[in-house]
């Protein structure tokens, strides 16, 4: 959920160091492999850096959107590992600081500062809101500091900072969905969203595609983060008899809604979509989301060498149950910061933001590296529609190709 762009999980203990035995180095070769990292592939390297790479981490670790920052968490610790193994970055071993922003803006604000200032980074990956990426991407124009966006929904780039949207648009998440949904259910569509600059931008973007699909909205609801009581949304959205709902309420009040919307009655049986159905949510919701529809770029599915590998050494790591989305973005982002420190063949922050306009990296998304568009810094991503199946698996119905992101160039 992102800005100017659109807009993560385990316990906090997994921000412990990365200390580890020969299993876990063997797990980290094993990831990088998975990753798309540079494991099995001669590096022209010339550029040695003398100094371990140190990055700033920030999520929310703690309150309404803790859910997905945990799950981001998880992702990244596994590329941190990852990376390491086969040699970090520019020869040089990544080293992280993290801190819990609690989505709260003023926080982030405080805790990039302090990486900047005080700890001294080369780059920031992390936050989830559109709110916290606001301030991020403030400070960042002020800084210099790279900063890596991991969420999905940007609608717009950051023109004037130097941010990265490594996360799917709205558009690509969007243009497909909606004539999907409105095609197989009907031309009714409900929108409901949390209250803050995200879900507003990202059902607007959705607004669009429902006109052009010949469809209208009967209602538009919002909700502030943190509600715990979703029953007069709830009534308006039966009242309404939608044939379509399309849903951008996130974080733990996505799990709040959908688990009310069962016991009200609404679900399995409305035809709820959007971003609410993300991986990292399935199990509190569980049957309640089993059947629907949604548009995502992964799905344990994906047939490529790197997908199998890193599914393995993601549920090696963290067990069985779904692969949380923001958590794959995460675990492949350093796989762009290497190859823009390499490329610059510096730590310099400018020269670095500078290399990542058109990096190439491996992903476990695809067989071919994915390129940052040198234009706006976002990606154009293999996308597919997934329906949802108990235990949470996100199963390719159809696969949609590489869909554009949607974004203005800078």
């Amino acid at each position: 959920m992102s800005k100017d762009g659109f807009g993560a999980y385990g316990p906090l203990v997994s921000r412990r160091g990365f200390a580890r035995g020969a299993a876990n180095l063997a797990l980290g070769v094993a990831g990088a492999s998975a990753l798309g990292g540079f494991a099995g592939r001669a590096q022209a390297a010339p550029f040695k850096g003398s100094r371990p790479y140190k990055i700033g981490f920030v999520a929310p670790l703690s309150g309404p959107v803790a859910p997905e920052g945990l799950a981001m968490q998880r992702g990244f610790d596994l590329g941190v590992e990852a990376i390491n193994a086969v040699g970090g970055i520019a020869g040089q071993p990544v080293e992280i600081v993290r801190q819990d922003d609690q989505a709260v803006p003023a926080v982030a604000g405080t805790v990039i500062k302090k990486f900047i200032q005080q700890d001294n980074v080369d780059m920031i990956v992390g936050t989830i809101t559109s709110d916290e990426e606001t301030v991020a991407g403030q400070i960042s124009a002020a800084y210099n500091v790279p900063v890596m966006f991991l969420e999905a929904g940007f609608w717009m780039p950051f023109c004037t900072s130097s941010c990265v949207l490594l996360g799917e648009t709205s558009y690509s998440l969007l243009s497909e969905l909606v004539p999907f949904m409105a095609e197989k259910y009907g031309k009714k569509f409900v929108l409901i969203g949390s209250d803050f600059e995200f879900p507003h931008q990202y059902l607007g973007v959705g607004k669009g595609f429902i006109a052009k699909a010949g469809a209208t909205v009967t209602d538009e609801i919002y909700a502030p983060l943190g509600t715990a009581d979703w029953s007069s949304s709830i009534a308006k959205i039966k009242a309404a008899a939608p044939d379509v709902i399309l849903s951008a309420v996130v974080g733990g009040d996505a799990i709040a809604f959908v688990k009310q919307a069962k016991s009200f009655g609404l679900l399995p049986g409305a035809h709820l979509t959007g971003i609410t159905l993300q991986p990292e949510f399935y199990p509190p919701m569980g049957d309640a989301v089993d059947g629907l529809f949604v548009v995502t770029r992964y799905s344990e599915e994906i047939k490529t060498a790197g997908n199998a590998t890193f599914v393995a050494a993601y549920k090696k790591k963290y067990g069985e149950g779904p692969i949380p989305l923001v958590g794959v973005t995460a675990s492949y982002a350093l796989n762009f910061a290497k190859a823009a420190v390499e490329k610059a063949g510096t730590y310099d922050r400018k020269a670095v933001f500078e290399a990542l306009h058109g990096a190439r990296a491996t992903t476990p998304l695809s067989d071919a590296p994915l390129t940052l568009n040198a234009s706006n810094l976002s990606i154009d991503y293999p996308m597919y529609i997934c329906q949802i199946q108990s235990g949470g698996l996100f199963k390719i119905v159809k696969e949609l190709g590489v869909v554009p992101a949607g974004l203005k160039s800078c």
